[in-house]
């Protein structure tokens, strides 16, 4: 953590002392409001205690929102069934924003067989700053109010109630929500109530297998009610993409169109914005250094992305409202939303048509079945009309290089394009061309002597950004020790040498070359030694489901592009067949050429990801393609004892299961992996 950071912490935790101090004071504790419903819980049903996690079982959660006083209810239940329970469960712990919010607690008490004891004590309430963004370089000035109950015991029902009033006035008074219809444990009671004014319209969607709402007149209000009892988990199939909803859902919202969502998102991201000299001369300086317009961009970019140091202060309003431009200028800092309207400030300011573009990184083109809703979005981004291209950047990703083409753009699928003509989500093609190309060499000068083991690999598009990032944020003795990491888990004894890189501003293309010794690079073998070889970068991207008979998608890398060529100098000739196989569905390509010739062993691998998911009746012939390429992409090379050439041979591998085996191994290799295969983005704030 640099100086910088650490002082902005230093000076905001200053600040909340007196802030928090003040919080404890205005924690009420008060009755439950009168318009509330009250439910009848079975706090000793035991139907679901087996499907429990954490040593407790969820009895009841309920959530009942009055949109015309600006309150939501909850009340909580759990039962203690074990000890683990008891240390995961003892304390009440509700967060709130004190920048527009206020929390009064009703209840808070164990049952314990026939014994009601009441735990409602303020002075023992604690208001703790958790700021568990931090590592994000976010601050929010959250807090919690916590209470630490005592005398817990297994067997005991916690059961707490409490009202947040105040809703953020960043939303103009408009309400969206989603109520969630099932969980990953089980729930003994469900309940959700919304009242809503008379003169206010709010749309409501069920989705999956939620129950309709119960809709009733209340004076001059309208009720909704939903009621669920004894809801089973829904356990989760692995690695299903983020889009993918599993669970029932209710979404309700008072935006009715996303037009309505776009027309709130420009009164926060003004048109119009008056310059500060310092800022006006940024431009100056750009358009002076450079006379093509994609370059001026391109050099705005850049400034933004590399000189602007990502850190949101996103207090009440500053959940959604941007910075003035002229702020983020100055103090050179800012959240996605910050650095998108410096951004598209600078831009407009050198006569480019440059929108913000609000983004959700996780549920992404799901948000086409969303009903239009302000909350629907967790980032910003920026597009770009220039020259009748369209570009998309995101501000908040550094070390990005290469022409304007060339940068790379996260696969965010759709988004809101914040201008006066918006009235739908716009699809966002994909916009990354990113490849790795690795050339692995192996020298082999006798049976007994180290082998000499060089790697070149180049990287374009997000794979450049993502290993750019990782050398300029790491030492080379971190790094060094990552890439040694990842062979070790095929050459035991490897050493790494060397490692140098190469990095082209101009193309965008980041080339890392390695340089190890294997001194156990033979195994012993019935007729001889053998060694093995095999794609070993692309094994360590493969990833297979656990849970192979699925109802759910199975997410994939994408997009994916690696070319691995293999070439292995021996000593003395061989017995190898040249061969080309190639393995392709809806879902991946995987093809492998063998060359030999004049001692030179030459194996390529081409690796490709045809799209970021495999649906659920893809899964058979998915699997099967990977089986048959685990039995045909490995090769063993063995080298005889005699003097006959057909002794010096190789062959398939015969291990069945090695690529799976493979892959998972590699794929311990974690900050490997977080460098080769990660989508690197910043997906915090709006």
């Amino acid at each position: 953590m640099n100086h910088l950071i650490r002082s902005c912490i230093t000076f905001c935790l200053l600040f909340l002392t007196v802030s928090v101090l003040a919080q404890k004071k205005g924690i009420q504790i008060a009755p439950a409001p009168t318009w509330i419903t009250t439910n009848a819980v079975d706090y000793f049903n035991t139907k679901w205690d087996q499907d429990a996690e954490d040593g407790y079982v969820d009895v009841a959660y309920e959530k009942q929102v009055s949109l015309g006083l600006q309150e939501m209810y909850y009340r909580k239940a759990i039962r203690i069934l074990s000890d683990a329970g008891v240390q995961n469960s003892s304390e009440v712990n509700v967060g709130f924003d004190p920048a527009y919010e206020s929390i009064t607690f009703h209840s808070i008490r164990i049952l314990r067989g026939q014994q009601v004891l009441n735990k409602l004590d303020r002075s023992k309430f604690k208001v703790l700053q958790q700021e568990e963004e931090l590592d994000k370089y976010l601050y929010n000035g959250s807090l919690s109010a916590v209470l630490f109950l005592e005398d817990v015991r297994k067997g005991d029902v916690i059961e707490y109630s409490y009202t947040r009033k105040g809703f953020n006035p960043i939303f103009k008074g408009k309400y969206s929500d989603n109520y969630t219809g099932n969980f990953s444990v089980p729930v003994g009671l469900l309940y959700y109530k919304l009242v809503v004014p008379q003169g206010r319209v709010v749309a409501v969607k069920n989705e999956g297998k939620m129950v309709a709402p119960v809709i009733s007149q209340n004076g001059k209000e309208t009720v909704y009610e939903w009621k669920r009892s004894d809801i089973p988990a829904l356990h989760l199939e692995d690695r299903v993409p983020a889009w993918y909803e599993p669970f029932d859902n209710i979404a309700v919202s008072e935006f009715s169109t996303w037009k309505d969502v776009n027309d709130w998102a420009l009164a926060l991201f003004p048109s119009s914005v008056t310059l500060s000299a310092p800022v006006k001369e940024k431009v100056a300086e750009i358009k002076k250094a450079y006379t093509v317009v994609e370059d001026q961009a391109l050099a705005a970019l850049r400034f933004v992305q590399d000189e602007v140091r990502y850190l949101g202060m996103e207090m009440g309003e500053g959940s959604h409202r941007p910075n003035n431009p002229n702020k983020v200028f100055a103090q050179r800092f800012g959240d996605c939303k910050d650095k998108t309207y410096l951004l598209v400030t600078l831009l407009r300011a050198m006569n480019m048509e440059a929108y913000p573009v609000l983004i959700n990184t996780d549920f992404k083109k799901a948000l086409f079945h969303w009903l239009p809703a302000a909350i629907a979005f967790d980032h910003v981004a920026v597009q770009l009309k220039l020259n009748g291209v369209t570009y998309w950047f995101d501000p908040t990703i550094n070390y990005q290089r290469g022409s304007l083409k060339q940068v790379s753009f996260p696969d965010y699928q759709c988004g809101l394009v914040v201008s006066p003509q918006t009235t739908e989500l716009t699809n966002i093609p994909v916009q990354d061309n990113g490849k790795v190309t690795v050339k692995e060499k192996f020298v082999i000068k006798d049976r007994y002597a180290p082998v000499r083991f060089m790697v070149t690999t180049k990287y374009t598009g997000s794979e450049a950004d993502n290993v750019r990032s990782d050398f300029h944020s790491n030492s080379m003795h971190e790094m060094k020790k990552t890439f040694e990491s990842f062979y070790k888990a095929y050459f035991e004894s490897l050493k790494i040498d060397s490692l140098q890189y190469a990095d082209n501003e101009e193309t965008g293309e980041f080339t890392t070359y390695e340089w190890y010794t294997i001194t156990g690079f033979w195994e012993k073998d019935k007729v001889g030694v053998k060694a093995s070889i095999s794609p070993f970068m692309i094994n360590s991207i493969l990833k297979l489901p656990d849970d192979t008979k699925r109802t759910m998608p199975f997410t994939l890398s994408y997009p994916t592009r690696y070319t691995e060529d293999i070439v292995v100098e021996l000593p003395e000739e061989w017995d190898i067949t040249e061969s080309m196989e190639q393995f392709k569905n809806s879902n991946f390509l995987l093809e492998t050429k063998v060359d030999y010739s004049d001692r030179v062993l030459r194996i390529r691998y081409k690796y490709e990801t045809l799209k970021d998911h495999v649906a659920p009746d893809e899964m058979e012939a998915f699997l099967a393609d990977f089986k048959k390429a685990d039995n045909e992409i490995g090769y063993k090379i063995t080298w005889g004892s005699g003097d006959s050439m057909g002794e010096n041979s190789m062959d398939m591998l015969d291990t069945t299961g090695n690529m799976y085996a493979w892959a998972y191994v590699t794929l311990g290799v974690c900050v490997f992996i977080t460098i080769l295969v990660r989508r690197w983005r910043k997906q915090n704030g709006q």
